[in-house]
This record gives structure tokens, sequence and C-alpha cells, in this order.
């Protein structure tokens, strides 16, 4: 007994109410029914994914509109950037064909992002786990790819890489594999 005569856990006498069991303890069980509907992190993920996906999209279609510009004015503006980068004491040779291969190469891999991005999007509402671990498999390269740039130098690369780690998080979560059976 407390010195005041009360229980202060008896809810008799105006005490904390009893809990009824932890909350979203079997979340993950209800989770493995055909009907269930799909859990937030799921749906987080999957909504990021297009997000991702548009912007790669996009992204592929400016260098692709890059690659319309004529090659003087290509010339044209690379000889003011190599004005510019000269005037910070740094040395810049790249041509208009050297910067159409690499535009070619940035549509490619933003597009081919975009596009697996979008794809595997679409594709989590069949709850497949070949779709499941497509999915783990292409944001744990994206982190890698990403992880890498972060280590060479591109801090820019750290917002898009915790996106990722949010996303592999959230698939590799418990309710995650539940929603795909594989608990």
């Amino acid at each position: 007994m407390f010195s005041s005569g009360q229980d202060p856990y008896d809810p008799k006498q105006g005490g904390v109410p009893p809990q009824h069991g932890m909350p979203d303890f079997n979340a993950h069980f209800e989770a493995l029914s055909p009907d269930a509907p799909m859990p937030r992190k799921v749906t987080t993920t999957r909504t990021l994914m297009f997000i991702g996906g548009v912007s790669g999209l996009l992204l592929a279609l400016l260098f692709l509109m890059g690659l319309g510009a004529p090659e003087e004015a290509m010339n044209e503006a690379l000889d003011q950037q190599s004005a510019y980068f000269a005037a910070e004491g740094v040395e810049m040779n790249i041509d208009a064909a050297m910067m159409r291969s690499m535009m070619v190469v940035m549509a490619l891999i933003t597009g081919l992002y975009g596009g697996l991005s979008m794809l595997l999007g679409t594709r989590l509402r069949r709850r497949t786990v070949g779709v499941y671990w497509g999915t783990v498999l292409f944001q744990g390269l994206a982190g890698l790819i990403l992880g890498w740039g972060l280590f060479h130098g591109e801090f820019l690369m750290l917002v898009p890489l915790g996106f990722t780690v949010w996303m592999l998080s959230n698939m590799l979560s418990r309710e995650g594999r539940a929603y795909f059976g594989l608990l």
C-alpha cells in the first residue's frame, strides 16, 4: 500500500485504466490475410517509388532534350564554361561529342531507374515474393550506388540515400514482410 492508502494502479479507486493488450502486437499476422489492406510502410515505399520513378523519367527527358541542341550552340556553351573554370584555375577538356555521349549515358541511367521504379511501384499491389525481393534488390542497388557517390564526395547523395534506406527499412519491417507472406 501507498502512504495515502490507495493503490494508484487500481481502476476501482480511480487509478490508471487497464491496458487491453499491446497495440499492434498482432498487426503483422493481420497482414497475412488475402484481403488485408496494404500496410502504411509498404504504401509509403510505393508512393516514394512513384515519385522517384517520375523524377527519373523526367530527368531522362531533359537529357534527351539537351541532345537536340545544335553542335555550335553546345560548343559555345562549353567554351563559356571553360572560361569560367579557367578563371578559377580548373582545366576543362570537354567537347560537344563528349558532352553528348555523357548526356546519353545519363539519360539511360535515369530513364532505367525511373522505369524500373514505376514498374515495381505498380506491381507492389500483387503481393508476390518476386515483387518483394525485386523491390528490396532494386533499392539495395540504388543505395549502394548512392553510397558510392557519397563516399567519393557527392554530399548531395545524402538525401536520396536517406529515402532509399527508409524504403528498404519499410520493406524489411515485420509488416512489410508479412504483407508479402514472408514471416
